[in-house]
């Protein structure tokens, strides 16, 4: 006997909560490049063209994404002067962390400036640890460019040996570089051993605290501020 309508379950309404939800689990599944608007319609069974009620097309999806998974990054940290540089390099930390959880969702951003409320909220917690840290405002506004690029790309190089299937092979890599001549490179083999040298995590904070005190040290060029004064023409 076919089943009657009645016999089968009954679908879960369509909403844009549901589209997301649908869009992260075909990233887990099958990768950035696998969020197609056909991939999440199958994931809801359903039509792609039933989608662009909520999403107006792949970016928007990709981007709405984003944005639901910067929502997982807790900023209820009130800012402290006397900790700013520790709740800094917190707050990115966890930011890593959470899109390592949704492994391709850091290509998003990369080139693609995001401007949900998520992300807003983000970046207003950071800008106000900073302030917190009496750090120029041309350093702020600067900084948080070049720390995003810094966590999207780690972030997104973890997707990358999540989706091959392994991990940094620090003996392949030996073996790859000693086809080279030492004397040739004298500089580079004598600093062999440290150039491969901790973990990844290591290495990470290393690089947020060489982005976080170079705030203190380095100042951008002056910014001329546009004159919001006039009503534009």
């Amino acid at each position: 006997m076919r089943p009657t309508p009645r016999s089968q379950p009954a679908k879960s309404p369509l909403s844009r909560d549901a589209v997301l939800d649908a869009g992260l689990r075909v990233l887990r599944a099958r990768g950035i490049d696998g969020v197609t608007m056909r991939a999440v319609a199958a994931e809801l069974e359903t039509g792609p063209a039933s989608l662009y009620v909520y999403v107006k097309n792949r970016q928007d999806l990709l981007n709405q994404m984003f944005d639901l998974v910067m929502g997982e990054i807790d900023v209820s940290d009130p800012p402290d002067p006397a900790r700013w540089r520790e709740q800094v390099e917190s707050l990115l930390t966890r930011a890593v962390e959470v899109m390592e959880r949704h492994p391709g969702i850091a290509r998003v951003p990369l080139a693609n400036i995001p401007s949900g409320p998520n992300a807003a909220r983000v970046a207003d917690h950071l800008i106000g640890l900073l302030r917190a840290g009496q750090v120029d405002e041309r350093s702020i506004a600067w900084f948080i460019d070049i720390a995003s690029l810094y966590i999207n790309a780690t972030a997104f190089e973890t997707a990358i040996y999540v989706e091959e299937g392994r991990e940094p092979d620090s003996d392949a890599i030996q073996e790859d570089f000693a086809r080279l001549d030492p004397a040739q490179y004298p500089n580079f083999f004598s600093m062999f051993d440290l150039l491969t040298s901790g973990s990844g995590d290591e290495r990470f904070r290393f690089g947020l605290r060489l982005l976080i005190e170079g705030l203190l040290h380095v100042t951008p060029p002056a910014i001329e501020r546009p004159d919001r004064s006039s009503s534009p023409r």
